[in-house]
């Protein structure tokens, strides 16, 4: 089972920010390799997930596959052409992830998509072990 913390405090009482994680990886990303070095990210920068966003063309990916069922989070997958559309709102731009999936920013705009309008990245893009992530606030409901 994951144990990325799903609650608003840790051993040591410290609020943790929520947040929305937007991931870009390869298919030979392991399931366990995804999770062991996104609890490291809240650790390290004391976040809690509240929501994973993923995009579509993953879903049948087995790392995905099996990180769905280790996960105890919501995971989102977000749809090509909504991935296309926010592009222009993203500040980075991979040539290799272009080349792959014809997207610039895969984590960048997994994240814009789950946002709220008061909404907004905390960190655009850190690679991990290979593994993008972006970190956005939500914000509140429109």
């Amino acid at each position: 089972m994951c144990n990325i913390p799903s609650d608003n405090k840790n051993t040591s009482s410290t609020i943790l920010q929520p947040v929305i994680v937007g991931i870009g990886c390869s298919k030979h990303t392991s399931a366990l390799e995804l999770i062991q070095t996104l609890e490291t990210i809240l650790q390290e920068h004391q976040y809690h997930v509240t929501d994973i966003a993923l995009p579509a063309f993953k879903q049948q990916d087995q790392n995905v596959i099996d990180l769905i069922s280790l996960s105890t989070f919501p995971i989102h997958f977000i749809a090509q052409e909504i991935l296309l559309a926010l592009q222009p709102k993203c500040s980075q731009f991979s040539k290799l992830s272009y080349h792959h999936t014809g997207l610039g920013a895969v984590a960048e705009a997994c994240a814009l998509a789950l946002i709220n309008k008061n909404g907004r990245l905390l960190i655009p893009k850190m690679i991990y072990n290979k593994i993008s992530f972006s970190i956005a606030i939500k914000g509140d409901p429109l």
